[in-house]
């Protein structure tokens, strides 16, 4: 028998080999086993990352969006506020202005009583059947309390051939019954020291008025008249 055939080979070979087949069994199944767990738990796959990834840079995206309206909402009433600020500042210096105004005015009034009334301006034109009147009134100075009083526009002219006196009434909105005024014997005032008043008369009909005499009256008392002479109608 030779010394290479199966039966003459020692039992030390057949054993290494053996060995040397189970070692290398181990490990293939330890490889296997490692890359297993590397693909169950590691890394996600590709697309799953790709996934992620673009819903990240969604939510992102939508953020900035609602960051940037929010930036552009609040320039919006930053700028509205400061709109409102320099308004009102404009409006608080014209007033100034306008007290300053009045004061001085004031000041080159002649003295009088105190609490006495004065018509310092009275416009009155024509307009159709009508009368426009443009009035200011002034007190002295201010007393305890307000004045009260009324408008009375007394007009004299010629009806019917005749001269006559016409104690004038607010002048009727079309189609209404209500006067302009709050009533048709007179015109309500209260007030401290300056009064404007503007409104529309209303004439008589056949009556062609000259002149207009406005009446400030405190009860009966007349506290000041100033009468304004019309021109003819054209």
């Amino acid at each position: 028998m030779s010394p290479s055939s199966p039966k003459g080979r020692k039992p030390g070979v057949r054993l290494f080999g053996f060995l040397l087949g189970v070692l290398l069994g181990v490990v293939l199944g330890g490889l296997g086993a490692a890359y297993w767990l590397e693909s169950t738990g590691g890394d996600p796959p590709p697309d799953a990352e790709r996934h992620s990834l673009l819903r990240a840079r969604a939510e992102l995206a939508a953020l900035r969006a609602q960051n940037d309206a929010l930036g552009g909402q609040l320039v919006m009433e930053e700028s509205t506020r400061k709109g409102l600020e320099a308004s009102l500042q404009s409006a608080q210096a014209e007033l100034g202005r306008l007290r300053d105004q009045l004061a001085f005015f004031d000041q080159l009034l002649p003295p009088g009583p105190k609490g006495a009334i004065s018509i310092r301006a009275l416009e009155i034109e024509r307009i159709g059947p009508n009368l426009l009147y443009r009035v200011l009134l002034q007190r002295s100075a201010q007393g305890e309390s307000l004045f009260k009083g009324v408008l009375q526009f007394v007009a004299q002219g010629v009806r019917d051939g005749k001269e006559v006196k016409i104690t004038l009434e607010a002048a009727r909105s079309p189609g209404g019954s209500e006067s302009v005024a709050p009533d048709t014997d007179g015109f309500a005032l209260a007030f401290d020291q300056f009064q404007r008043g503007a409104g529309l008369l209303s004439l008589p009909g056949n009556f062609e008025p000259t002149s207009v005499t406005l009446n400030v009256l405190e009860g009966a008392a007349v506290r000041a008249s100033r009468t304004i002479a019309l021109s003819a109608a054209k």
